[in-house]
């Protein structure tokens, strides 16, 4: 039976026979006695109903397209209810000719017509199915029709659900007494508590409440069955070659030889990770911190205890100038590590370096027997999930660096259990003040970065858009518009960088505004990852509505760098969605990446969390064809079965 051709039901999700008791019902219809109107006297718009009643008149109407049939029902008081039949007039009429004067059943919906009771969207309703619970199956529009996924369903369930209860124990590791405790929690009192018990009450139930009871639990299965595999993911498997010999004292060492003093709290985070790094089961860690809050400093601690105890680290960088400038913190620090520079424009070789810092050259550069002991992933929300994985050894310990998280590694920590370390105090005491403002503040806002400026302040202005397809000095909608009217305000005094710069230039604007040569900095997003700009101010964010929370608060981030007040303004040059407005809102609530990271899951999705599948938000699927785990699921698994 396992090659039976599952034909048309591919199309619902259906790709192998055990999976045929995952197609659940999308309601049910309760043709017992008990439920059936068979007296037409108390008639209720809009309730769905199974009617029965003598067929006394039927007659086909030709005057529209499609054909229609109008059936007449009498119940045994002589009150009648028409139902109306659209473009099935050939098939019905031999049908309704047998049925003439006998008792016959239809569903539909309680409506009226003129004033008298009508059967809207009627069906017929097999005699041989009366007395029963029946399910009602999805269809595809012009591919299956429901009834006929129902008439499949019914001929081979009998041999479905034994193999899909087996695969599922299978997958899901259960023990007689766990499976009996969780379906129990249905099927008690109502027959044995077997997962095939289960499958069975979903396609067979006793009542339309029973079926639906079921369906529940098993998308709790489901769910439960998702964070086992997370949750596995976040804690990865002992590996005898993991381990790093690094001495306790190392820490302290390399805190007292940089110029850096750390706090009490980022001391303790690097010996929890060093802690990790000696175990034989991989690291799998967050590292969460603000933009200024030091989390470069803790992870290149960690990756220099690691190189001097004979280990090899590779740093990956989202971008050139952010890696150069990574390279140079870490070089001034700890100058005996010599860390390599590894970018695309280099033919630098990686064969002897122990400790590298690079963009996604890394992964095109690295030999193919180099091992990795110590991978940090600085903003992992830049990379796809592959192109980190590339990195990543059975024994290779993995530091995610980031101040905002992506919804999917938010849910790994919130649901399965993955190490976290959270810097919540930067090296100086700074205030960032976010504001959302609209159209009718452009000229106070104009007037406002004018003065940061004027006071010896740095400004930077972020827009969507490099460059438009309009007369771009007229457009403050592009980087190289905006920076035409600013260069005006402020001659020589502007910078602007995009996507479409080369390298080069990208780093002469910066450098440009380092060396006080440049006050104000027109940007695309291009500007949002790791730029220390120390006497930054005021960032103004043009539609921010078509811009990530994530993205946006690292924007924000570059603001009070070197401590004290800072301004992050949101302008919404037109009105918004409610939708976007909301999200925008988080922003201004929450000054925390994590809190944000929290909120923006909520929002978008929790991602594919404990799979093989790569995507990084949205909702996790299950292996029930098209469920999608939400996070009440998700809490009422956490809350009673352990995963």
């Amino acid at each position: 039976m396992n090659e039976t051709p599952l034909g048309k039901l591919n199309t619902l999700g259906i790709l192998e026979f055990w999976q045929l008791p995952l197609l659940l019902p999308k309601h049910y219809i309760d043709l017992r006695d008990s439920a059936i109107v068979e007296q037409f006297r108390v008639w209720l718009e809009g309730r769905f109903c199974v009617v029965r009643g003598v067929l006394t008149e039927y007659r086909v109407v030709r005057d529209s397209v499609p054909n229609r049939m109008i059936v007449t029902l009498v119940d045994t008081s002589g009150l009648t209810v028409q139902a109306t039949f659209f473009g099935r007039t050939k098939d019905l009429l031999p049908i309704l000719a047998d049925k003439q004067h006998s008792t016959v059943a239809m569903t539909g919906t309680m409506s009226f017509f003129s004033g008298r009771p009508q059967l809207k969207n009627p069906e017929w309703v097999d005699e041989t199915q009366l007395g029963r619970v029946i399910p009602v199956y999805p269809g595809k529009p012009r591919v299956i029709h429901s009834a006929r996924v129902f008439e499949t369903m019914q001929a081979l369930l009998p041999e479905a659900i034994p193999a899909c209860a087996q695969k599922l124990l299978e997958d899901l590791n259960w023990s007689v007494a766990e499976e009996s405790e969780k379906i129990g929690l249905v099927l008690n009192g109502n027959g044995d508590s077997r997962l095939s018990a289960l499958l069975t009450a979903i396609h067979q139930p006793a009542t339309v409440e029973l079926g639906g009871k079921a369906i529940q639990l098993l998308k709790l299965v489901a769910t439960g069955h998702v964070l086992s595999r997370a949750k596995r993911e976040a804690q990865r498997p002992v590996n005898g070659h993991a381990a790093i010999p690094i001495a306790p004292a190392l820490p302290a060492k390399l805190f007292s030889e940089a110029a850096l003093t750390p706090t009490p709290e980022q001391q303790a985070v690097v010996e929890d990770i060093c802690r990790d790094l000696c175990s034989n089961t991989p690291m799998n860690r967050l590292l969460s911190a603000d933009v200024g809050f030091g989390k470069t400093y803790v992870a290149a601690a960690a990756a220099a205890a690691v190189f001097r105890s004979g280990g090899t680290v590779a740093w990956l960088c989202p971008n050139q100038p952010l890696a150069v400038q990574t390279q140079q913190a870490i070089a001034g620090w700890w100058p005996d590590l010599e860390p390599a520079l590894i970018l695309g424009n280099q033919a630098q070789t990686t064969s002897v370096a122990r400790f590298m810092v690079g963009t996604t050259a890394l992964m095109h550069r690295l030999p193919p027997n180099k091992q990795i002991n110590f991978l940090v992933c600085d903003e992992s929300q830049k990379f796809g999930l592959a192109q980190i994985r590339s990195l990543i050894g059975e024994h290779t310990h993995f530091l995610n660096c980031t101040a905002t998280c992506i919804p999917r590694t938010a849910a790994l920590v919130a649901f399965a259990g993955m190490a976290v370390s959270c810097l919540t105090r930067p090296h100086v005491d700074k205030t960032i003040k976010t504001r959302l403002l609209t159209k009718a503040h452009r000229i106070p806002l104009f007037e406002s970065l004018k003065r940061t400026i004027q006071t010896g302040h740095q400004a930077l202005v972020v827009y969507p858009l490099a460059e438009s397809s309009t007369e771009w000095v007229k457009d403050r909608k592009s980087a190289e518009g905006a920076f035409t009217l600013w260069d005006a305000v402020f001659p020589g005094r502007v910078r602007y960088i995009h996507g479409r710069l080369s390298d080069q230039d990208k780093l002469n604007a910066v450098q440009a505004m380092r060396d006080n040569d440049a006050d104000l900095l027109i940007s695309t997003t291009a500007i949002e990852t790791g730029i220390d700009l120390p006497r930054l101010r005021h960032v103004v964010i043009v539609h921010p509505e078509r811009l990530g929370l994530n993205t946006l608060h690292q924007i924000r981030g570059r603001v009070a760098r070197a401590g004290g007040f800072g301004r992050c303004d949101l302008y919404l040059p037109k009105d918004i969605e409610p939708d976007s407005l909301k999200r925008l809102e988080i922003l201004v609530r929450y000054t925390d990446g994590f809190d944000v990271a929290r909120e923006n899951m909520r929002l978008q999705g929790i991602g594919d969390i404990g799979s093989s599948g790569l995507a990084q938000s949205g909702q996790t699927e299950s292996f029930i064809p098209g469920h999608k785990i939400n996070f009440k699921e998700i809490h009422w698994v956490l809350n009673r079965w352990s995963t």
